[in-house]
């Protein structure tokens, strides 16, 4: 579970470098307040890219059709064996090559 802490404006720039290492390795995160309500969010980089991909994945409409799609197709049990898989990928890969 990731830790999230709320705190003054005042002491988060009085600990930004601890802040940021914490966001940094321990994925925490901080909601900073000002006059008492909260104004921002720190959190990582990383966690911020992932967001945003996610966001622009369930913005399309194709790529949501796909999901559903691959969701019944999986509750139906229309599956392939991961050896086929395998093998279908490394057929790809070599006539990329």
């Amino acid at each position: 579970m990731v830790a999230v802490e709320t705190i003054p404006i005042t002491e988060a720039k009085a600990r930004i470098a601890e802040l940021a290492d914490r966001v940094a390795r321990e994925h925490d995160h901080f909601t900073i307040t000002r006059n008492g309500r909260a104004d921002v969010m720190l959190i990582s980089v990383a966690e911020y890219e992932s967001m945003r991909e996610t966001l622009d994945l369930l913005s399309d409409d194709e790529t949501l059709a796909d999901l559903r799609q691959s969701r019944e197709d999986f509750a139906a049990g229309d599956t392939f064996p991961v050896d086929e898989v395998r093998a279908e990928l490394e057929r790809r890969r070599s006539r990329a090559a």
